[in-house]
């Protein structure tokens, strides 16, 4: 089990102070998210000192470039893409596993970076130009890194946060149509608790392209918090041989923040060993 968490839910005034209280409390790496506000690609040597103070490395990138590669205007597409390759670069410079995508927000849930494309029907609808369009970007992102090691992480948001992307079922028949290895996808344990009728089940479908999981109680706090059943998620990574990062990616919980940590890892760990096969 290879358990990661965002930085921002670690106190401190730095990376370094975060990552060693990630260290502390148990986790194995970070997922770096920063949104918007920052660039992890400017942000190396920080990143650096951090993991060589804390000995913990940077698992993931969640995020941190200027928005979702699908886009109508050109311009602001080749300019996104661009960024977006830069943050895959970056994540193999340091060692990361790959970089998640959204490839499309709502535009009610994120205003600011989305854009509706155009309905050509009969031409096309908006779902199939979206399709056509993202795979022709990734692939474009594969030979423009080609002889990189990091992996395109696509993401399904549940239906409140995206409209095109909402179930691991549907990222998997992209994965399948761009058909290459470092095109996997993400499952969201949060979003499949809006989206997904049955969790265990919809993880066993996936195989062999789910490469990154990211953990969040009912209530999007941290595991143990709130009702999904992290036991029966568990036991359907470990039937598969998941080997991938565990991610926590949650909203603050009240209380101490690192005896929250502390404790859920402790919470993590202990189901993940009673969901070992028997």
């Amino acid at each position: 089990m290879k358990l990661s968490s965002h930085q921002h839910l670690l106190p401190g005034a730095d990376l370094s102070q975060r990552f060693q209280r990630a260290a502390e409390c148990g986790l194995d790496g970070i997922e770096l998210s920063f949104g918007r506000s920052a660039r992890v690609y400017d942000l190396q040597a920080e990143i650096d000192k951090a993991m060589a103070a804390s000995g913990l490395p940077v698992g993931s990138i969640c995020g941190n470039y200027e928005g979702p590669i699908i886009h109508p205007d050109l311009v602001e597409r080749a300019s996104r893409l661009a960024d977006f390759i830069r943050t895959l670069e970056f994540a193999d410079e340091i060692g990361a596993r790959g970089v998640i995508l959204v490839p499309l927000f709502s535009p009610k849930f994120q205003p600011e970076t989305a854009a509706p494309m155009p309905d050509l029907s009969p031409f096309a609808d908006e779902d199939t130009l979206i399709t056509q369009l993202l795979l022709a970007n990734l692939g474009e992102v594969m030979e423009r890194t080609a002889g990189g090691r990091a992996v395109v992480y696509l993401e399904p948001l549940n239906r409140y946060e995206a409209t095109y992307l909402n179930t691991v079922g549907k990222a998997a028949d992209l994965c399948r149509a761009a058909d290459h290895p470092r095109i996997q996808l993400m499952a969201d344990l949060f979003h499949m608790n809006i989206e997904e009728a049955d969790i265990p089940a919809s993880l066993r479908a996936v195989v062999p392209h789910l490469g990154h999981v990211h953990l969040a109680d009912s209530q999007r706090r941290l595991p143990g918090h709130g009702h999904t059943d992290f036991l029966a998620a568990f036991r359907a990574l470990r039937e598969i041989e998941y080997d991938g990062w565990l991610a926590l990616e949650c909203i603050e919980t009240p209380g101490d923040p690192c005896e929250n940590m502390r404790a859920c890892v402790k919470y993590l760990r202990h189901c993940w060993e009673q969901a070992a096969p028997k």
